[in-house]
C-alpha cells in the first residue's frame, strides 16, 4: 500500500508515512519473530537482490532509497531491533560477529558525523543522506543472520537458495550474452522505474553482461564468492537428485564469472576455490583439477578468443591503461586526505563524479571514514573468516565442517576484491558479504553451543540434532 502511494504521490510526507509503517510491521513482526522467519525474510532479501536490477526504484520521492533490496535490508536491521527488545530473538553474548559489526557501525556514525561537521556542497549533502540507508541495511543484514539463523540447517538452507538465486542470474547472463536477452527491460515491473542508467558496453571486442547487477565487475565477483559454496553443496549433497542440480548451479556460474570480461573476478574465483580446497581430500583436488581443465577446453571452443582476451588483459601489467589509471588516481588520496587521516572526510563525501572514480574499497572507506574506517573494513574480513573457520574447527559433522570452509572461502573472494574496485558502492556485493559474515556468525554459534552440550550432558533438553551423521567426504 506504502509502495503504491508513493508511486502516486509527490507529497513530502510519503518518506514518513513510510517509515511509520515499516517500524509498525517490524515491530508486529517481532513480536512473533522464530529462526524460520529470519531465513524467509533473508530469502526475499535476496530474491529482490538478484533478480530485480539494481537501478530499479520504486517510483516516488524515495529516488535511490526506494531500491526493494534496499528497503528490506533496512526492513532486517528494524525486525532484529524490535525482535531483540522484545526477546523473541537472543543471540549469543560477546558474539565475536556482533562486536565487529558494532565497531563497524561506530565508524560509519562517526564518518557521518564528521560531515556534518564542515561545509558540504548540496551533491555532498546529498549523498552524506544517501549513503547512510545501505550502510544501515548492511548492518541490518548481518545482525538477523548471526541471531536469527540459530541452527545450522538454518545457515544452510538460507546459503543453498543464495547459491540458486546467483546461478539463475549467471544464467540471465549466459542469456544476455548468447541470444541478446535484454534482462533490463524484461524485468521493468510497473511501479519501478531506472534511477540511473547502466551501459556496459565492450570490452576486447566482447559485450559485456551484468545480470541484475549495477556492473559487470559485480556480476562477476558475486558469481566467483558463490562459486566455493555451489561446490560444497554439490560435494555433499543429500542425494543424487540435489548433486545434479547443485553441479549444474555450479557450471553455470562457472561459465558465467568470464563473459564480464572482468580480471576482478577471475582472481576472486582463483582465492575462493584455493581456500576452499584446503577442506578437500587430495584425490577430490586432483579431480576438481582435472574437470577445470575439461571446463576450460569446453569454454574456449564455445566462446572463442575470451580466454585469450582475459589473458592479454593479465599479461599487459603497466601497459593497461586501466590500471596505469587507477594507480595516477591513487597520488590525489594524499592532498584529499590532508587533515582528515584518522576519522575521513566524511561519510558519502567522496563523490566519483566530482573527483575520480576509485576501484578500492579500501582506499574508498580511507576517504570516508579515514584509519578507523580502513580498520574496521579489515576487521569485517578478518572475523568473518576466522569466525567461519573456528566453526569449521569445532563442528564434528563434516558437511557442516566444510560449511565453514566454504562460507571463509567466499569471504576471502570479497575481500582480495575490494582492492580491485569500490565494493560497497553495489548492493549484490556488500549484501552478500554481510550476509556471509552474518552466516559465520550464525554457524559459530551453532557450533559453540553443541560442543558445550557434549562436554557437559542436559539430559532433560532434548534437542534436534543440527547435522547428519559424518559419512566419508564426497570426491568428484
Amino acid at each position: 500500500m506504502a509502495a503504491a502511494y508513493a508511486a502516486l504521490s509527490d507529497d513530502p510526507r510519503v518518506p514518513i508515512l513510510l517509515a511509520i509503517i515499516l517500524l509498525a510491521a517490524a515491530a508486529g513482526a517481532g513480536v512473533a519473530m522464530s529462526e524460520r522467519d529470519a531465513g524467509g525474510i533473508l530469502t526475499v532479501m535476496l530474491a529482490l537482490l538478484f533478480l530485480v536490477p539494481e537501478n530499479y526504484v520504486i517510483k516516488g520521492p524515495l529516488k535511490s532509497v526506494g531500491n526493494p533490496s534496499l528497503m528490506l535490508g533496512l526492513f532486517c536491521l528494524v525486525l532484529w531491533v524490535a525482535a531483540r527488545l522484545m526477546g523473541t530473538i537472543r543471540g549469543k553474548q560477546a558474539h565475536p560477529i556482533r562486536w565487529v559489526v558494532w565497531f563497524y557501525l561506530v565508524t560509519g556514525v562517526t564518518a557521518y558525523v564528521t560531515a556534518t561537521t564542515r561545509y558540504l556542497t548540496s551533491d555532498e549533502s546529498g549523498s552524506v543522506v544517501r549513503s547512510i540507508f545501505p550502510f544501515l541495511a548492511m548492518v541490518g543484514i548481518a545482525m538477523l543472520a548471526v541471531d536469527g539463523l540459530e541452527t545450522v540447517e538454518r545457515v544452510t538452507t538460507v546459503l543453498r537458495r543464495l547459491v540458486a538465486l546467483v546461478a539463475v542470474q549467471a544464467t540471465i547472463g549466459i542469456l544476455e550474452y548468447s541470444a541478446g536477452l535484454d534482462y533490463h527491460q524484461l524485468a521493468h515491473l510497473p511501479g519501478l522505474t531506472a534511477n540511473t542508467e547502466i551501459t556496459s558496453g565492450e570490452r576486447g571486442g566482447f559485450a559485456r553482461v551484468e545480470g541484475a547487477a549495477a556492473h559487470p565487475i559485480e556480476f562477476s565477483v558475486v558469481l566467483a564468492a558463490a562459486a566455493p559454496l555451489a561446490l560444497h553443496f554439490a560435494l555433499n549433497a543429500r542425494n543424487p537428485k540435489e548433486r545434479r542440480r547443485f553441479w549444474f548451479m555450479l557450471a553455470a556460474i562457472l561459465a558465467a564469472i568470464p563473459l564480464p570480461v572482468s580480471r576482478s573476478g577471475i582472481v576472486g574465483l582463483l582465492v575462493a576455490l584455493g581456500v576452499y580446497c584446503v577442506a578437500l581430500t587430495p584425490r577430490a583436488r586432483i579431480n576438481l583439477a582435472v574437470l577445470g581443465v575439461l571446463g576450460l577446453g569446453m569454454f574456449r571452443a564455445a566462446v572463442p578468443g575470451l580466454l585469450g582476451t582475459l589473458k592479454s588483459f593479465f599479461l599487459a601489467g603497466s601497459s593497461d591503461d586501466s590500471i596505469t589509471g587507477r594507480t595516477e588516481d591513487y597520488g590525489h588520496i594524499p592532498a584529499l586526505m590532508h587533515g582528515h587521516w584518522w576519522f575521513g572526510r566524511g561519510f558519502g563525501t567522496f563523490q566519483p563524479a566530482a573527483y575520480f572514480y576509485l576501484d578500492n574499497q579500501f582506499l574508498m572507506s580511507l576517504l570516508n571514514g579515514g584509519f578507523f574506517a580502513v580498520a574496521a573494513l579489515l576487521a569485517i574480513f578478518v572475523v568473518g573468516g576466522g569466525v567461519a573457520r573456528g566453526a569449521r574447527k569445532r563442528l564434528e559433522d563434516r558437511p557442516a565442517r566444510d560449511l565453514g570452509q566454504a562460507i571463509a572461502a567466499a569471504i576471502s573472494c570479497l575481500a582480495i576484491s575490494a582492492l580491485t574496485f569500490d565494493e560497497f558502492s553495489f548492493l549484490q556485493c556488500a549484501f552478500v558479504l554481510f550476509l556471509l559474515v552474518g552466516c559465520a556468525g550464525a554457524l559459530w554459534s551453532s557450533a559453540v553451543e553443541s560442543s558445550g552440550e557434549r562436554s557437559v550432558p542436559k539430559p532433560t533438553a532434548r534437542r534436534r540434532s543440527i547435522g547428519r551423521p559424518r559419512r566419508a567426504h564426497a570426491t568428484v
